[in-house]
């Protein structure tokens, strides 16, 4: 393979403008260049998952990145070493090093099987992961491509309780405003709420181990010129510290926000779930991290740095449904992730190659 193939793929990639739920394109090339690989089995299943097999056998190692971004096109350009394009960090680059990895590999020299798989949605609902454990997937060891940054291992994320709650109000002339409930002032009133009690519960120890709840949307219906709104819905992601399983936060939230209706003459009020992903932890002495520790310490000559993450990934839902090995690890700085300047240095993207392929070696080929 000339060194520049990789690059070339993860230009070609960048390029295939892929936001969540239109990843077929990306799909279909990924397809194509796996085939020419020399994946075997390459095919979409039902949800638009890209999969494709390298080896056979036992034990089976999953490679899993995602193809779709968020929303927002971003020229791709070269520029100082680094290449810019939306999806450069937030992951692209882990998905393609991920399938150059695995084609390297000397097939005479492991033994056991790597799945390839590029999942759709993980931006949003995550349907593609969810769609691989409904399927009945199973593998000895999974890695998620996510940009932990090349020298560094996530193995935590928190969860995620996303929600929307609906004031609902009688609407009224503006100039008799004094009469009448503002079901946006009520929406408002009811966010407060919600925020300060999980604000009164932020750990000592960080954000990490904190419940942070945030607007992510407002709609205001009716109203109008002159017309007091009578109807506002406010859509709520509070992120969840492994401490908090999902089923205690919503009952919580469920009580703050019955309580407030129940306060409020003339306002209804609605709550209604959207997702929820619960926090997860992976074990940090699993035979994967230390492959992954040892493949960093060999490529980088540096030892690698377990982090958590605040966010939440596909490693929760896959990791807690089947109770393997897993981690996250990929190359870009993720404060980079969804901003309008994303963009990955390019011999970081090469030296994760190298790491992912060692680390399947170590798994695949034990070494004395």
């Amino acid at each position: 393979m000339e060194r520049d193939y990789p690059i070339k793929l993860l230009e070609k990639a960048l390029k295939t403008y892929s936001p969540s739920g239109r990843e077929q394109e990306l799909a279909t090339l990924l397809k194509g260049e796996m085939k020419a690989l020399g994946f075997r089995n390459v095919q979409l299943d039902k949800a638009g998952n890209v999969h494709g097999e390298v080896g056979g056998g036992s034990p089976t190692v999953m490679l899993c990145g995602h193809m779709d971004t968020v929303p927002g096109w971003i020229p791709v350009r070269f520029e100082n070493g680094r290449l810019h394009g939306r999806g450069a960090v937030d992951a692209k680059s882990a998905l393609v090093a991920m399938i150059v990895a695995a084609s390297l590999l000397e097939l005479e020299d492991i033994s056991g099987r790597v799945l390839m798989v590029g999942v759709v949605d993980e931006e949003r609902s995550s349907r593609g992961i969810r769609q691989l454990v409904d399927d009945g997937l199973k593998v000895d060891y999974a890695i998620f491509g996510e940009p932990s940054g090349v020298r560094n291992i996530t193995f935590a994320y928190r969860g995620r309780l996303n929600f929307k709650v609906t004031c609902k109000t009688e609407a009224g002339h503006v100039g008799a405003q004094h009469l009448h409930r503002n079901a946006v002032e009520e929406a408002y009133g009811l966010w407060s709420r919600l925020k300060m009690f999980f604000k009164a519960k932020e750990s000592p120890h960080g954000i990490f181990y904190s419940p942070t709840p945030i607007i992510t949307g407002i709609r205001s219906e009716g109203g109008g010129f002159g017309v007091v709104p009578d109807e506002c819905t406010v859509n709520v992601d509070l992120r969840l510290p492994p401490t908090l399983r999902c089923h205690e936060a919503l009952q919580i939230v469920k009580k703050l926000v019955e309580e407030y209706g129940r306060e409020k003459t003339g306002v209804s009020v609605e709550l209604k779930v959207l997702d929820m992903v619960e926090p997860y932890v992976a074990d940090r002495k699993s035979r994967l991290i230390r492959a992954l520790k040892d493949s960093i310490r060999e490529v980088l000559g540096v030892s690698a740095k377990l982090i958590k993450k605040t966010g939440t990934g596909d490693m929760n839902i896959f990791g807690a449904s089947l109770g393997v090995p897993v981690a996250t690890y990929g190359p870009g700085n993720s404060r980079l992730s969804h901003t309008k300047d994303e963009y990955i240095e390019v011999e970081e993207f090469l030296a994760s190659i190298k790491v992912y392929k060692r680390t399947l070696e170590r798994l695949l080929r034990p070494e004395n």
